[in-house]
């Protein structure tokens, strides 16, 4: 494979298209694991790292147990109430 860039124009262009916070949400999602780590190297290695966070954060929210980019379940821990502690009573306490 030829790593000889003929046209830096092309790059910049590219750079410009995706490196867009709409494009990437939007894309990231619809693409594999490998295609959007792909992607996200390719982004990072051009100079834009915060874009590949987003692509890698977007695509994270369609991957299921066992998928690279799982997140796990993102549900909020809730403290149970304790309701002696509605009651104001020194014995409760």
């Amino acid at each position: 494979m030829s790593t000889l860039i003929t046209d830096s124009n092309e790059l910049t262009h590219f750079t410009a298209v995706f490196s867009k916070h709409d494009l990437a949400a939007g894309l990231a999602p619809q693409l594999g694991c490998l295609e959007v780590e792909a992607l996200a190297g390719l982004l990072r290695a051009l100079g834009e790292p915060a874009t590949a966070d987003t692509c890698i954060r977007e695509h994270a929210t369609g991957d299921e147990l066992g998928d690279a980019h799982y997140q796990g379940d993102t549900l909020e821990y809730l403290v149970p109430i304790d309701p002696q502690e509605d009651l104001q009573c020194d014995s409760c306490q």
